[in-house]
C-alpha cells in the first residue's frame, strides 16, 4: 500500500504548490530500509518464545499466550469456569467495546454530556476502565493460579460495568 501510496502522488500534494522534485523518491530509498529493518528485526522477535513451540497435537501446554492484543479478551475466556458463560462474557465485552466505540462518535451526545456533566467525572470513569483493561491484560499473560483467576473476574465485572456506565452517559 505504502508502495502505491508513493507511485501515485497522494491528493494532498495536489492541493498545494509543492515541486514534487523536491522530496526524496520512496523508491527505492525508504523501501529498501524498511525491508532491511523488517528482516533484521522482524515481528516475530516480538511474538512470545512459546509461540515458536513446534505442535504436538496430544499435549496442551500449561502456558497459551495469543497475541498481546487478544490478551484482555482471553483472560476473560480464562477466569469464567463454564464455556456459554466464559462465551457470553467474551461477546458482552466485545459488545461493550463497539458501543463505546459508536457513543463516542456521536457528536450530539458528546455536546449534552458536557453541558449536563464535568469532564471529571467522565474521565475517572475512563481511567478505572482502561486500568481494568491493562490488569486483564496481565492476567492473561499470567498462569491460570487460584489467585489470578480470582483478580480476573474482578477487573472483568469493573471492565463490563465501567464500560456500561460510559456507555449509559
Amino acid at each position: 500500500m505504502l508502495s502505491a501510496l508513493s507511485i501515485v502522488v497522494s491528493s494532498v500534494y495536489l492541493k498545494k504548490n509543492i515541486c514534487i522534485q523536491a522530496f526524496v523518491p520512496y523508491l527505492p530509498y525508504y523501501l529498501i530500509g524498511l525491508i532491511f529493518l523488517q528482516t533484521a528485526f522482524g515481528l516475530i522477535e516480538l511474538s512470545h518464545p512459546d509461540n515458536s513451540i513446534p505442535v504436538n497435537r496430544f499435549v496442551t501446554p500449561l502456558h497459551i499466550v495469543p497475541e498481546w492484543y487478544f490478551l484482555a479478551y482471553y483472560a476473560v475466556l480464562k477466569v469464567i469456569p463454564s464455556k456459554t458463560g466464559g462465551l457470553l462474557v467474551f461477546m458482552s465485552s466485545l459488545i461493550n467495546l463497539a458501543l463505546l466505540s459508536e457513543i463516542r462518535a456521536l457528536n450530539t451526545r458528546m455536546l449534552i454530556r458536557q453541558h449536563f456533566m464535568t469532564r471529571n467525572v467522565v474521565s475517572g470513569w475512563v481511567i478505572i476502565w482502561v486500568y481494568s483493561m491493562i490488569f486483564l491484560i496481565i492476567i492473561g499473560s499470567a498462569i491460570p493460579q487460584a489467585t489470578y483467576i480470582l483478580y480476573g473476574r474482578l477487573a472483568t465485572i469493573v471492565y463490563l460495568t465501567t464500560g456500561l456506565v460510559l456507555c449509559l452517559y
